[in-house]
Formats: structure tokens, sequence, C-alpha cells
């Protein structure tokens, strides 16, 4: 232990999106895309989303709950890139990332624009990148799925066919 948090933004994507999928439902819309971000991102500050020192890392909390199950929920996982692909999103996140590191604790963040995008003048900057399918099988750990190998192979696959793409957003 080195005395940092980690601090996933992921988690605040994961909950915008859960609260943009929320909100359309409370609209009769399938598409959480159909409304418009500020609202979204709005309905997110009413219903107090941050994310709070929970232990070793930062839990995404939403109605002063933790979020974890809900932020990792299949609907989530399916729209969460899209969610986190409109420009005032990133912006938000970013501020509320850029606003917890200033805070004083000491943070190892997480993300593909991190470096470049969220913290270009950080003091320390460290690239790691994985395998799809070690990320295949970070991601079934975090949905709290049994890692059999049918299931890592198909998980593996989908996440190399995205990971181009998704590291393409990342940059914009």
């Amino acid at each position: 232990a080195v005395g940092f948090s980690h601090l996933d933004s992921g988690a605040l994507y994961r909950a915008i999106t859960a609260v943009a999928l929320d909100e359309a439902s409370s609209a009769g819309l399938d598409n959480p895309l159909a409304l418009p971000p500020d609202s979204v991102l709005r309905a997110a500050e009413d219903r107090g989303l941050m994310l709070q020192p929970d232990g070793a890392t930062f839990a995404a909390y939403l109605d002063g709950e933790p979020a974890e199950a809900r932020i990792r929920s299949a609907s989530v996982t399916a729209h969460v890139s899209a969610v986190s692909a409109v420009p005032v999103v990133r912006e938000w996140v970013n501020a509320r990332l850029r606003e917890l590191a200033r805070a004083g604790v000491g943070v190892v963040v997480d993300g593909r624009a991190i470096g470049t995008v969220v913290f270009p003048d950080a003091d320390l900057k460290v690239f790691l990148t994985a395998t799809p399918e070690a990320r295949a099988r970070r991601r079934l750990e975090q949905r709290g799925q049994a890692v059999d190998p049918a299931e890592l192979g198909r998980e593996t696959e989908r996440l190399a066919a995205q990971i181009p793409q998704r590291d393409v957003d990342a940059a914009d």
C-alpha cells in the first residue's frame, strides 16, 4: 500500500449513463441520447452523484447510496460508450476528476485520456496497457460473473473489436 486511492473515471461515466437511462425511462424513451445532455447532468447533480472515498478506492454514490451494482449493469454497459462520447459529459466528468485530485488526496486515476486530456501536466504519468483478454477478465469480474472460458473468449473478442474505436473516441 502506497497511500494512494484508486479513482476510476469510468465509474463517473457509468453513473451518468445510469442517470440518463433513468431519465429516459421516466420520459418514455428507450435511448438515453434522446435527452439533452445538460438535463441529464442536472439530474445527476440533483441526485447527488459523486465519488466518495471507500477504502482504497472511490465509489460512485447516487441518491446517497453506493451505486456500484447499478453502474455495472448490462443496460449501463450497453450505453456507456455512447453517453461518454458526448463532449459536455466528458467535460463534466473531467472537471469532477480534477476537483478530486486537487483536494489533496493522493490518487491513481485510470482511463484512456487521463494523461493526455484530463491531467496533461501531471507530475507523474504511468501508461499501462492490457491485453483484450485481461480487459475482458476484469470486466467480467466487475460484473460479478464467474470467468468461464467460453464467456471469457466471447468477451475478449467483443472487447478486441471495440478497443480501436474506444481509444479514438477517448482522444477526441
